[in-house]
């Protein structure tokens, strides 16, 4: 079982409707927490946010849940859009098996989807348009 934020990479990198938008292996414009500066659009930024490790009364339950914020950015509106829908088509929502190493025993989505717009940088002109969605994944962790 690994780090869920890398599965969760991996997953979308061997989604033909998100690599057809955002490219394939290592040059893949999907980043954790961060994306490259000066990246072309359209490209795909993640956030693993805390969660819970289950618990029973003997030790540890072996399943996980974080909730991950995954957002589009695209040079329209419309291209966030349909990379947002890329994503949880791919499918992310309602998501259950493998993923990397990971068994995914549940993904949900947390709530509906929000947009939004950068202004260009200084001295650019080009707005960034993004969709962010959130989603709970509930997966298996190692016990020992």
């Amino acid at each position: 079982m690994g780090d869920i934020a890398a599965e969760l990479k991996t997953y979308l990198k061997t989604i033909s409707g998100v690599t057809t938008l955002v490219g394939a292996g290592t040059a893949a414009r999907i980043y954790h927490s961060r994306a490259k500066q000066g990246v072309s659009l359209p490209f795909i930024v993640y956030e693993v946010f805390a969660g819970s490790s289950a618990e029973y009364l003997n030790g540890i339950a072996g399943v996980a849940t974080n909730r991950i914020e995954v957002v589009c950015y695209a040079a329209t509106s419309t291209g966030a859009y349909s990379l947002a829908e890329a994503v949880r088509l791919a499918p992310l929502q309602m998501f259950r098996g493998t993923m990397g190493s990971t068994a995914v025993l549940a993904t949900t989505a947390n709530g509906g989807y929000e947009r939004g717009i950068d202004l260009p940088e200084p001295g650019g002109n080009q707005r960034r348009y993004w969709i962010t969605r959130d989603y709970i994944l509930t997966y298996a962790e190692a016990v020992a």
